[in-house]
């Protein structure tokens, strides 16, 4: 890990959102730090699974260390000028170095992810991967309601629900 294109350090904020209408939304990271800042462009699923993975770890790190304060030193961007860049996540990993207890987050584009450099990377404090975390809960599920039968998300028109082999309609 931490070998990449751009590395914006540790950043200032990183925030999850959703554009648009339910149905027709799309997900993006926004980080903002001394490296620069990026809009990284996910799917919901991507969204979902991250802030689940950074809850699986925070409370997997919580049960193996002990409450006490940590350091937080800065790691340094790579000396780039700030940089501003969008593009679309196609593999995300985490990392996290427990001596700083700071967590590292991979970002490969879509369209280079045959390539084992990532193109971004970012440090991120623990308060900020929680906050992170549950933001992007609340940003996915904010979407449409899913049917009760069938976990299909139901818009406006109405719903023929193949669970009930379309007799009924929500």
């Amino acid at each position: 890990m931490a070998d990449a294109k751009y590395d914006f350090g540790l950043v200032d904020a990183v925030k999850p959102e959703a554009l648009g209408e339910p149905g027709q939304r799309r997900f993006r990271l926004l980080l903002e730090g001394p490296g620069g800042s990026a809009s990284l462009w996910l799917e919901k699923n991507q969204l979902f699974q991250l802030s689940i993975v950074i809850h699986q770890m925070l409370a997997t790190l919580y049960s193996e260390e002990s409450a006490g304060g940590h350091a937080h030193p800065e790691p340094s961007p790579s000396g780039r000028e700030h940089t501003s860049m969008e593009f679309d996540v196609g593999n995300l990993s985490v990392g996290h170095d427990p001596g700083r207890d700071l967590f590292l987050i991979e970002a490969h584009d879509r369209e280079d992810d045959e390539e084992d450099e990532a193109l971004l990377v970012f440090w991120a404090s623990r308060p900020q991967l929680e906050g992170l975390a549950d933001e992007a809960q609340v940003v996915c599920a904010a979407g449409r309601p899913l049917c009760p039968l069938c976990s299909a998300p139901m818009g406006p028109e109405a719903h023929i629900c193949p669970k009930s082999n379309g007799h009924h309609s929500l």
